[in-house]
């Protein structure tokens, strides 16, 4: 879309300026909103070479002329002398034999030659030549066809429309450097600004694969890097719960061996008081050994109650006293 909207742009700009020099017209001459203003295409004998060309050989046509190949530079900015081959898909600097000299009264309107895009070769660069212009035309020629194409010096390549105007003021007029100058500028913008090809697939496609990979290579170096700083922290996080768990596991250990220290000591403290008789508690003597108790008369007739002793190490009798 791009490439179509390119090639019918010089036709929207020479309308546009066909328009702005009408405006034009009218402002040199104060012509009044609604009155013609004199412009019109040169054809048939109006178009003379001699009028509007130094040097090379414009061929006339009936309402143009038809401009040839003086020099041609390939995309290392070199000149090159004879003939040149256009690959497929690839382009190269030209420039006009003609040197045009157009009057303050006349405007020029490049355009590609329609026998050229019928064998694939485009010229990119067309336009509007102003009027004051003194010097020659350069272009573009892409090949898109899919066979090769030679050009060489003398071979047509545009075609140039003269429309005659009201003159343009001074200030308005264009000039082109000096001849070696602009030569130069081509060579340097051939060699500097414009690669070889133009959408050449393969080189395209091959291009776009390095960029992929090198990208998923940048790429997964970042990942990687991110996945084992991610791992380091997750061990390291790991490791500090795996410390403390070991920690409280220590503390309770150390619990358990205090604890069980200290019935070791209340033990052999229990039984050192034992062994020197300072046990008073009754827990440490056997409950018969201390508890009183009462027995029932076991004969019939009693009338009262035998009692024991309290508890001592030997329990002794106690008899009635004898009757009178």
């Amino acid at each position: 879309m791009t490439l179509l909207t390119d090639l019918f742009a010089p036709k929207q700009e020479f309308l546009v300026s066909l328009r702005n020099c009408h405006a034009g017209c009218r402002a040199v001459r104060g012509v009044e909103e609604g009155k013609e203003c004199a412009m019109a295409l040169l054809a048939g004998g109006e178009l003379d070479p001699k009028r509007f060309f130094e040097g090379g050989n414009p061929q006339v046509q009936g309402s143009s002329f038809d401009l040839t190949i003086g020099c041609i530079f390939d995309h290392e900015g070199k000149k090159v002398d004879g003939l040149f081959t256009i690959k497929p898909g690839h382009m190269v600097q030209v420039v006009s034999a003609e040197v045009l000299k157009l009057s303050e009264k006349h405007t020029g309107h490049v355009t590609y030659k329609t026998t050229m895009t019928r064998q694939g070769i485009w010229a990119l660069t067309v336009g509007i030549i102003d009027p004051g212009w003194n010097g020659p035309v350069a272009t573009t020629l892409l090949n898109f066809s899919r066979v090769d194409h030679t050009v060489t010096s003398g071979d047509a390549f545009l075609r140039v429309s003269i429309f005659e105007h009201e003159p343009v003021p001074i200030a308005k007029l264009r000039k082109a450097d000096p001849l070696d100058i602009y030569l130069k500028d081509i060579q340097r913008v051939a060699a500097s600004k414009f690669p070889p090809t133009f959408l050449d697939k393969d080189e395209i496609a091959e291009d776009a694969g390095k960029n992929v990979l090198d990208r998923i290579r940048k790429e997964a170096l970042v990942w990687v890097g991110g996945i084992a700083l991610i791992f380091t922290l997750l061990q390291a996080v790991v490791g500090s719960f795996a410390g403390a768990r070991a920690n409280l596991t220590d503390i309770e250990l150390l619990k358990a061996q205090v604890r069980a220290l200290q019935n070791e000591l209340l033990r052999a403290g229990g039984e050192r008081a034992s062994a020197a008789g300072l046990v008073t508690r009754p827990d440490d003597v056997p409950r018969s050994a201390w508890q009183p108790s009462t027995t029932e008369p076991s004969h019939p007739g009693g009338s009262g109650a035998v009692s024991t002793a309290p508890a001592g190490p030997k329990a002794q009798k106690i008899n009635p006293p004898a009757q009178p």
